[in-house]
């Protein structure tokens, strides 16, 4: 071999040893694709006969609501790692919406038509089968300064539900931001920085930020430090900044770009602190306050008797705190006992709270199935046209509660989690909880007052039907309206006693036993003063002669009479008298309700990868809620009597090698026998009531003060509901 090849086999062998060891690390520091995905296929019976889209509610005009159909979504997760220090997450994804697959592709369709039960085919996403980018994020760890930043989407959970909650509408990360986090001494110190884009669909005055959005944010920071391990405190502030550009009588001059002006502001800040005694003793505790201001032209200045909104009108502070006390088997028998004290003002705001999967109270609350006013959860079933939505049976199980009264149910199916507000609740639970062997046991008492308990708003000396305080749809009917938190009139307290039971019975692979006992004492005297009564007294004298125009008046100008007028008299038959009684008493719009629910399961592994369950529940619901002079507001169907509710539960679940499958079938059967007082004429229903109001002609009942129908008859229900599904993850 010549010297020349020599050479160049030596440089080739010297090139080779020092570029080997860099080739595996060219090859792991390379982007890295991955690729993933979940197909979900659902499936939804019922006896409603809905079929607006694959959800079992909504209250989105346009959206549908439904108990039949099949859907399939699919999900894609994309997950590249371009190297250490920078990571990049996306997700395209379709939504059920209105896509059954009896829209075989989405072709087809007319676009002149309202979009519900796919009606608009190809014309429209909402039953098209499009598929959507979502949850794109770049999450950067350089290492230095900061432990990450991450610029995407998020759902923001690293926050408090009562400040800066998991937002959800339709997916978790739909929300979008920068979220900076840190730490400092070996994480004694972490701390949380971000700015959010503001929601434009609801997230300000009457679900909206306005014309203007694109600049709309919300900034947050918090901090905890741990000062040691029996110590730790906390600091979280936000700021909601939603503006408009400025009229031109502000601000005339484009020469030098436009002026803003603020719609509406938002700020909430909160200390927190954690102190452990001992292995047994650990108490937590955290004060909100907060501002809201929004602006009086650029939105309502004030609401009516049924006004929506997420946030109060006008400008408002106030305080809200929590404390939690938890004993950890102090006397080593297995019993532990959760305390906690609560007041959430009336007044409190904070537009980015939780609204929905998140739980601020360790109460139950009211059961979620009785989640509207009316016996069959019709929220405004007093007038034709008005289905029940989720249906007889509502939501199954208790419900969760959110500081907020910007409550997000939508889009959701029977057996999921609902959200109630807990705007005013003020009070105290304790919750034992004892553990032995097979055997689980736990109970709570929750005393709650409100907040709320005012009259006219507390503020006598304005009209009650001109009020910052949006009320949704208030508060009437056997459970507490899912979104009320506000009504002029309100005296209320409430307690609760649950009592669960859990058994491993030894027999095969072990037989679940549960039951449970819940109780439910709740009074509401409303108007308690009778300076607020609509009439003065004898303005009805009875028999049959006319009422009186004897308006009383709380405050010069101002009676309830603009909402509780006085009745016709009217001839049915051979009796003659008023068409419902005369609110000429404090007990007219009283509320008591005496409420029980029984539940008793087993459940079984049938095999490794199937386990069903089967339950009953017996509700019993004695409700006195006002006359016919109260009527619910005049605005839902009446409550009052005798409710008698049975839920039959099937649940299953079946996993096999990556697919999952589950079932909930749900029989739910009862009567309502109501009880609307004495002091007026029953009224028989023609044709067009008939079939207006689902009733038989020559029912009996009354018509209220905006010729509504309240039936007098005993109504009973019979409704079946299933929702299974399929989940395939790749």
């Amino acid at each position: 071999m010549s010297k020349k090849s020599l050479r160049r086999s030596a440089l080739a062998l010297a090139a080779s040893a020092v570029l080997l060891p860099v080739a595996p690390a060219i090859a792991q520091d390379a982007p890295k694709l991955q690729i993933g995905g979940t197909t979900y296929t659902k499936w939804l019976y019922g006896n409603l006969r809905e079929q607006g889209a694959m959800y079992n509610f909504t209250t989105i005009p346009g959206e549908g609501y439904g108990d039949n159909g099949q859907g399939t979504e699919l999900e894609l997760l994309l997950n590249a790692r371009l190297s250490s220090q920078v990571e990049v997450k996306g997700r395209i994804h379709s939504r059920f919406s209105q896509n059954f697959w009896t829209n075989f592709g989405g072709f087809g369709g007319d676009p002149s038509k309202p979009c519900v039960s796919g009606d608009c085919g190809e014309f429209d996403p909402r039953s098209n089968q499009y598929i959507k980018l979502r949850g794109v994020a770049v999450i950067i760890t350089p290492g230095y300064l900061i432990d990450s930043a991450t610029i995407g989407a998020n759902d923001f959970g690293q926050f408090d539900p009562y400040v800066i909650g998991r937002i959800r509408y339709i997916d978790r990360d739909n929300a979008h931001g920068i979220l900076l986090q840190g730490s400092a001494f070996d994480r004694k110190i972490t701390w949380d920085a971000t700015r959010i884009s503001l929601p434009r669909l609801w997230a300000g005055p009457s679900f909206s930020t306005g014309l203007f959005h694109a600049a709309d944010a919300a900034y947050g920071f918090q901090t905890k430090w741990a000062l040691s391990d029996a110590l730790d405190v906390g600091g979280i502030f936000s700021y909601v900044r939603d503006a408009e550009i400025a009229p031109t009588t502000v601000d005339n001059n484009m020469d030098d770009g436009r002026d803003l002006v603020p719609r509406f502001r938002n700020g909430v800040g909160g200390v927190k602190a954690g102190l452990r005694l001992s292995d047994k003793v650990d108490i937590r505790g955290s004060l909100y306050h907060s501002y809201s201001n929004a602006d009086p032209v650029l939105t309502p200045a004030d609401f009516g008797l049924n006004g929506y909104s997420p946030v109060i009108a006008g400008r408002h502070e106030d305080n809200s705190f929590k404390v939690d006390v938890t004993l950890s088997d102090p006397l080593d028998i297995g019993l532990s006992v959760n305390l906690q004290g609560f007041s959430i003002g009336s007044d409190y705001v904070a537009i980015m709270a939780a609204r929905r999967e998140s739980d601020v109270l360790l109460t139950e609350g009211h059961d979620a199935s009785f989640a509207f006013p009316g016996p069959s959860n019709a929220s405004y079933g007093v007038f034709n046209g008005n289905p029940t939505r989720i249906g007889y049976g509502g939501w199954t199980g208790e419900s969760q509660q959110v500081a907020t009264i910007n409550v997000d149910n939508e889009f959701t199916d029977f057996d999921e989690p609902f959200a109630e507000t807990a705007i005013g609740w003020k009070g105290f639970t304790v919750n034992p909880v004892y553990g032995n062997g097979g055997l689980d046991l736990s109970g709570e008492y929750s005393y709650i007052t409100y907040n709320t308990n005012w009259q006219a708003y507390d503020s006598p000396d304005t009209s009650y039907t001109k009020t910052p305080y949006p009320t949704t749809e208030l508060d009437s009917g056997v459970g507490h309206n899912f979104r009320t938190a506000f009504q002029p009139f309100q005296d209320k307290k409430t307690h609760i006693a649950v009592l669960k039971a859990r058994y491993v019975l030894d027999f095969g692979r072990g037989i679940d036993i549960f039951g449970k006992a819940k109780f439910i004492h709740e009074t509401d005297k409303r108007i308690n003063d009778s300076r607020f009564l609509p009439y003065k007294a004898g303005a009805c004298p009875g028999g049959t002669e006319a009422c009186a125009d004897l308006k009383n008046e709380y405050s010069p100008g101002l009676s309830t009479a603009d909402t509780f007028g006085n009745p016709n008299v009217i001839t049915v038959g051979d009796q003659t008298g008023y068409q419902w009684k005369p609110f000429d008493s404090l007990s007219d719009d009283d509320r008591l309700l005496r409420y029980y629910a029984f539940t008793a399961g087993a459940g079984y592994q049938l095999s490794d990868d199937l386990y069903a369950s089967v339950s009953y529940t017996k509700y019993l619901a004695d409700l006195f809620d006002g006359n016919t002079a109260f009527q619910a507001y005049n605005l839902h169907e009446m409550a009052s009597g005798y409710h008698n509710k049975n839920s039959v539960v099937v649940r299953a679940k079946y996993i096999l090698a990556g697919v999952e499958f589950g079932l909930e079938g749900q029989y739910a059967f009862g009567t309502f026998d109501p009880d609307f007082g004495s002091g007026f004429v029953e009224q028989i229903a023609d044709e067009q009531t008939a079939k207006d109001h689902n009733v038989k002609v020559g029912s009996r009942g009354f018509r209220n003060r905006f010729s509504g129908w309240n039936s007098l008859e005993t109504r009973e229900f019979d409704h079946i509901r299933a929702k299974a599904f399929m989940k395939a993850q790749f």
